[in-house]
């Protein structure tokens, strides 16, 4: 599991503690992941495969190839990094929402245990 930086559930207190900040999970609304780099990489990808077959004939073997695996890699990148955005009223126009960064799968797992750690939180508020 790869995510860049600290991100821990603490159920004990009911907070999501990242590298630099802690969350109150009974104010979170919302948890998303996103894979805000796809889009680019896939331009990037569609853009140097269109030019590798464009100037095929004037390309060497190994160009075209190294070329190749510039788009597959770009590609790849896009598909595997994602972002995790925090949605609440507290941090609403804030840069904090989205400072979790790492590999898609990955933060998909940890929006799950964010998910149930958000509900055990507001279970207990109304106890």
């Amino acid at each position: 599991m790869t995510i860049i930086g600290k991100l821990r559930i603490n159920t004990a207190l009911g907070t999501l503690e990242t590298h630099n900040d802690d969350y109150i999970l009974r104010n979170v609304t919302a948890v998303s992941v996103r894979r805000p780099v796809l889009a680019p990489g896939a331009a990037a990808a569609i853009g140097l495969g269109g030019f590798v077959a464009v100037f095929a004939d004037l390309l060497y073997l190994q160009e075209s190839a190294s070329l190749a695996g510039i788009a597959c890699l770009s590609l790849l990148a896009g598909w595997e990094v994602g972002q995790l955005k925090l949605l609440s009223r507290d941090l609403r126009q804030s840069d904090l929402s989205g400072v979790i960064w790492g590999r898609y799968r990955a933060l998909n797992a940890k929006r799950r245990g964010i998910i149930k750690a958000v509900a055990a939180a507001r279970n207990e508020e109304t106890v």
